[in-house]
Parts: structure tokens; C-alpha cells; sequence
């Protein structure tokens, strides 16, 4: 028995020699990890250029992923420039940034000087709900550098180097102070500080000063259109649908398709699709801008509710000229109760002005049709006096 002991000792300090002596010479071995420009070995690239770190980095675990030959790299980005003329760009990325603008833009936070302090983005995830479990396998990005628009789309092809593919965004987005997005704050954004916080144990920087535009286009297009989608506003405003594109219900299933079979053409339709939200997302940020630069001169939109938005805007930033055309325009254009929701705000406008004959003939208008809640109507009595008693007084000074 002593002897089957020393026997099995031996065995076991002979594997442990053997094992030191392999880890020393694979750490003696192993590459230092750089960031090197290669082509995309997968092809997913379609002639552009992309950046790729870590190769030969460790395989996923799960056993829906595919694991990556050695001259693979775990992730891949791409990135596409293209000019402002070509977008149809008017306001966003040309000049400096107003900050009563972006204040119509949803921001949130400090405004930024620039457009080029602006960074664009659009996330893909491994599912629909967020959550700790949830990974952004692709995040398109884009800012203003010049007189073009870059669009950079960081892809993971390896979910088990998640760590250095968030390492590589921390870079790209640290040097932007706003970020845009559409419905950001309740997804994009929570989603991606969530995989900061549990890949690299860091904070997001660009969430300070947000632009949510999901807001304003529905403030504008939603009493019009309906639907405010990315896809459904491409179509009503830019003129400008997709023929085809893969259902944002499909990625998480298509993406793990591809992990699995590693052909390019299953990823390739995500791509364009993210690819398409950034673009349209920046297309979109400059037809808001327009409208409110058109409001601002006079020319309040046609459309009753948007008018009505607009001059809600105009009013928490203190533009009230603006901001009364606006009222005054959804006044006459828009149904009796649409009238009714903004007749008080429009009132107290009129009797800023000095126009309390209008105000009255007005608000007793709309009373006499009997329009409004009980509450409503108590609000335009209580008005009716206000604007009376002024009337009086001011009948009163001038004899």
C-alpha cells in the first residue's frame, strides 16, 4: 500500500512539472494584445475596412456559438463615410449647435457646442427585453467630422471577448459629450451601461447630455402618421421606405444563426438594418430642426397637433412669439377639441398681447359649445372673469 502511494505521489508531481512548465512556455509564447487594421476575414466588411482586436481571443461557452479559427478576430468594425449633401442635410452637422434647438430635440442635460460633440447611435442585442443576460452584439455609431457623416458599426463575432470588444467602444465613445437616439433612455441606453458596468466594471459618459428624438417625432408625426417607427417615419417624412429589411424580432435569432454558421450573408441584413436606423436617426434629428426653425420665422406646420407641439416647445423655452404663431396656427386649423386643450394657454398668449377682445370672444365661444371637461370649463370661467375684470379696468383708465 505505501508502495501504490509513493508510486501515485510521483505521478502527481511529475503532472504538476509537466503543467508548470507548459503555462510557462505558452505565457513565454502568448502576443501582446494590440489594435491592428486587417480586412475582415469573414467578409462581412463588403470592402470597407475594419479595425480588429485579440485575435485567437477565447471561445464562447454557450453552446450556441461556433468557436472562431485562430486567425479570426472576436470582433470587427466598419465604418462607411458619407457627405452631408448626400443626406439631405440642412441643419444638423453644419455650424454650432443651438441650444434652444436641441432643447426641441428631447436633450436632456448640458447642450453641446458642436454637432461634432454629438455621437449617433443604435444598438442590436442578443433579446428584445434588456436585462443582465442581454448582450449588444452591434452598435452602430456616427458622428460629424467635416462635412460627412462617419458610421462606425462595432460587430462581436465572439461573445466570450465581450470584455475587449466594450473596452473598444469605452474608446470610441469617450471622446463625445451628447449622444442622440431613438428611445435611447428607456433602451439603448440602460442596455449598454449595463454591459459596461459587468464587462469592465465602468461607467457610461455620454448619457449627461442625451438627445431622445423618439419624443419630439411623436409630438410632431404621431396625430398624422400614427406610428412614429424609425421604418414608419422613413416612409411619411423622408420619403424614403425600405424595400426590404430583416424584422428587428429576427435579429437575436439571426444573430445566433450566424455564430453558429459563420456565412456572412446571415449577419449581412442586421448590418444594413442598423446600418439604416443610424442614418435615419440623423435624418430625421434635421427635419425636426427644420420645423422648428420654420415655426421660429412664421411658417408653424400645417398639421394642427404638430403646430400645437411646437408651441407647447416654444413655451419652455421662452420663445412666446414663436410659440404664440404656433397656437395661433393650431387654433384655426385643428377640431373643437383640440381647440378646447389649448384655447387657455392661448388666451393668457392674447392677453400678453393686449388683445382681450379676442381672448373673451374665444373663450365664450368654446363655452357656448358646450366643449371641454367640467374641470375645463371651471378654468375658462375663472379666465372669462380674469379677462373681464382687465377689459374694465382698462375701459375704466382710458375715460
Amino acid at each position: 500500500m505505501n508502495d501504490l502511494r509513493a508510486r501515485i505521489a510521483q505521478i502527481v508531481e511529475r503532472d504538476r512539472a509537466r503543467i508548470a512548465n507548459g503555462e510557462r512556455g505558452a505565457k513565454l509564447a502568448a502576443p501582446t494584445e494590440t489594435l491592428s487594421t486587417r480586412r475582415d476575414p469573414s467578409g462581412l466588411a463588403a470592402g470597407f475596412p475594419s479595425v480588429a482586436t485579440r485575435p485567437g481571443a477565447p471561445t464562447p461557452g454557450g453552446p450556441r456559438s461556433a468557436p472562431l479559427a485562430d486567425s479570426s478576430p472576436p470582433f470587427v468594425v466598419h465604418e462607411k463615410r458619407i457627405a452631408l449633401d448626400d443626406l439631405g442635410l440642412e441643419i444638423v452637422g453644419r455650424g454650432a449647435c443651438d441650444p434652444l434647438l436641441v432643447a426641441h430635440l428631447g436633450l436632456k442635460g448640458d447642450p453641446p457646442e458642436r454637432w461634432q460633440d454629438v455621437l449617433f447611435l443604435d444598438t442590436e442585442t442578443t433579446g428584445l427585453s434588456g436585462g443582465t443576460g442581454t448582450y449588444v452584439f452591434l452598435i452602430g455609431v456616427a458622428h460629424f467630422a467635416g462635412k460627412e457623416l462617419i458610421l462606425r458599426q462595432h460587430l462581436l463575432l465572439d461573445l466570450g471577448a465581450e470584455r475587449a470588444f466594450i473596452a473598444a467602444l469605452k474608446k470610441e465613445i469617450e471622446p463625445f459629450r451628447a449622444c442622440a437616439s431613438y428611445n435611447g433612455k428607456s433602451f439603448d441606453l440602460p442596455i449598454i451601461r449595463t454591459r459596461f458596468v459587468m464587462a469592465i466594471r465602468s461607467e457610461l459618459t455620454i448619457d449627461d447630455s442625451h438627445l431622445d428624438l423618439l419624443h419630439p417625432a411623436r409630438r410632431l408625426w404621431r396625430d398624422r402618421f400614427g406610428s412614429t417607427s424609425l421604418k414608419q417615419l422613413e416612409e411619411s417624412v423622408l420619403d424614403d421606405g425600405r424595400i426590404a429589411d430583416v424584422p428587428g424580432w429576427l435579429i437575436p435569432d439571426a444573430y445566433f444563426h450566424y455564430l453558429r454558421k459563420r456565412d456572412p450573408a446571415i449577419i449581412a441584413p442586421v448590418l444594413e438594418h442598423n446600418a439604416r436606423d443610424v442614418i435615419s436617426l440623423v435624418r430625421i434629428t434635421d427635419r425636426v430642426a427644420r420645423a422648428v426653425l420654420a415655426a421660429r420665422t412664421g411658417r408653424a406646420p400645417d398639421h394642427a397637433p404638430a403646430a400645437f407641439a411646437l408651441a407647447r416647445g416654444f413655451e419652455r423655452t421662452g420663445e412666446l412669439d414663436a410659440a404664440f404663431a404656433c397656437y395661433e396656427s393650431a387654433y384655426y386649423d385643428g377640431d373643437n377639441a383640440l381647440r378646447a386643450k389649448l384655447a387657455i394657454a392661448f388666451a393668457r398668449h392674447l392677453e400678453r398681447r393686449g388683445e382681450l377682445e379676442r381672448a373673451l370672444r374665444m373663450m365664450e365661444t368654446l363655452l357656448d359649445l358646450g366643449l371641454g371637461s367640467s374641470r375645463w370649463r371651471g378654468q375658462a370661467e375663472s379666465r372669462i372673469r380674469r379677462l373681464s375684470k382687465k377689459r374694465w379696468r382698462g375701459l375704466a383708465t382710458a375715460t
